[in-house]
């Protein structure tokens, strides 16, 4: 009785910390969730562009990064007060690669949306995001704070993979 008395307790307090932690996290939960809102968008519009003007999907990709870039400079005046130079000493080579590495993002999706369709084509970039994600965090690259994958992380992983192949199967049951 004492036993489960203490686990009880417990387990109303990790309840509650929990319940807690969830509320002040929630802003950033809606902000992530609105993020993602944005790329299936993101993803119909540019192929809607792409289809209506005949411009190839590298082209669009451009236009895209272009219209970024814009949007990127309006925010940055709207939010900071405009853009200031970096201090190019302290940047290594790889610190410039993001740019370079999202043109490769959007062109995949490109590429895959029309022939598996928007919904499996970001389920599979969110898979290969957490994936990865899971090695960079493991291993610290890039300055990350490292952290252990552990058997919910992989669980977890599993079960949306999973989810994705039944997806992909569902599809092509009803299709063929």
């Amino acid at each position: 009785l004492n036993i489960k008395f203490k686990f009880g307790i417990m387990w109303r307090y990790s309840l509650l910390s929990f319940g807690e932690r969830r509320l002040k996290i929630l802003p950033y939960i809606l902000i992530s969730l609105l993020g993602g809102a944005i790329v299936p968008l993101q993803l119909a519009i540019v192929n809607a562009f792409r289809e209506s003007t005949q411009a190839s999907q590298i082209q669009s990709t451009f236009y895209l990064y272009l219209g970024g870039a814009l949007a990127s400079l309006v925010l940055s005046y709207m939010m900071s007060g405009g853009i200031k130079p970096p201090i190019i000493e302290n940047a290594t080579w790889w610190m410039w690669l993001p740019g370079f590495l999202g043109s490769f993002y959007i062109l995949f999706m490109f590429i895959a949306a029309p022939k598996i369709g928007a919904g499996n084509t970001l389920l599979w970039v969110f898979l290969g995001q957490m994936y990865f994600a899971l090695i960079l965090s493991q291993t610290g690259l890039f300055g990350l704070e490292v952290k252990t994958i552990d058997i919910y992380k992989i669980a977890g992983l599993a079960l949306v993979t999973l989810g994705g192949m039944l997806m992909i199967y569902g599809e092509s049951k009803i299709s063929g």
